[in-house]
């Protein structure tokens, strides 16, 4: 019996030592297997490309985009500059070309013009007078009688308004006020004592009258006690002879002589803007000169 135990046992522990081989063996393969897999899985290695490729192209994307978004800004800031630089040359254009503002200071031209009124002058109407100069760089024509203009003063260089009573050939005189052109007396017809607002004298000291030479007229003040003459003067080619609307407080060519037309800045056009110490005279706004 004891033998039969011991017979047992034997192959109990043949049978237990051949079982762990097994599992030794299995063991071995399995860990070969796995450690060859993780190396060499044929699905992983283009997974892996892909990736790789991937992440390059989006670098590569990424470096492009970069690069065009800064073009962009390039392009953006030129086009930024260019459109202010353009603005920038037109507004010199108009200024020095074609229009220039000016503001009236002072009564010479009531009631037509008032202190404070700013006027729109037309620059390109009589030739080229370039901003700081005093006489024009080039003429192309001059002013019409009756024209109201902006004109440097020859006397001592300062930019003031008048109105064009002569022009070249004319003979012009006065008398008592009276303006005559070849002989003839102007349109002159009295209106009455001159509106509180549109004089800076004494009502009873203005008297307005509406004065014109062919189809020209506009209004003009002057003071019935204070009467002024001029002698006949003739207007050379080249020039003009102003008077200013309020004769008894202008100072024109019965003082400063005859104008050459290289002194002449431009045509005023109309009021764009009109004020005094007392407020903003809207009647006076966008109105056209007469």
């Amino acid at each position: 019996m004891c033998a039969g135990v011991s017979s047992m046992s034997g192959k109990t522990k043949e049978a237990l030592e051949s079982a762990l081989d097994r599992d030794e063996a299995e063991a071995r393969t399995d860990s070969s297997e796995t450690r060859l897999g993780r190396e060499s899985t044929p699905d992983e290695v283009p997974a892996a490309d892909a990736r790789d490729a991937k992440a390059a192209k989006a670098k590569a994307d990424k470096k492009k985009g970069d690069a065009e978004t800064e073009a962009e800004a390039a392009d953006r800031r030129t086009s930024n500059f260019k459109t202010i630089a353009g603005a920038v040359a037109l507004a010199i254009f108009i200024r020095v070309v074609l229009f220039e503002a000016f503001m009236i200071d002072g009564p010479s031209m009531e009631p037509t013009l008032q202190d404070g009124d700013r006027v729109v002058v037309a620059k390109y109407a009589y030739g080229l007078f370039l901003p700081g100069m005093h006489e024009a760089v080039i003429n192309w024509g001059g002013p019409n009688a009756g024209d109201v203009i902006i004109l440097n003063s020859p006397m001592d260089g300062v930019d003031i308004v008048k109105r064009v009573i002569g022009v070249a050939g004319d003979r012009v005189e006065m008398r008592e006020d009276e303006v005559f052109v070849n002989g003839e007396p102007i349109l002159r017809q009295i209106l009455g004592p001159c509106p509180e607002d549109e004089t800076s004298d004494e009502i009873t000291e203005c008297m307005l009258w509406e004065e014109g030479l062919g189809d020209r007229t506009w209004r003009s003040s002057h003071n019935p006690h204070d009467t002024s003459s001029m002698s006949v003067r003739e207007v050379p080619p080249g020039h003009v002879l102003v008077l200013g609307d309020h004769r008894n407080r202008s100072n024109d060519s019965r003082n400063i002589g005859m104008i050459p037309f290289n002194r002449i800045k431009g045509h005023a056009l109309s009021i764009y803007w009109s004020s005094s110490d007392e407020g903003m005279r809207w009647d006076r706004m966008f109105s056209n000169i007469r």
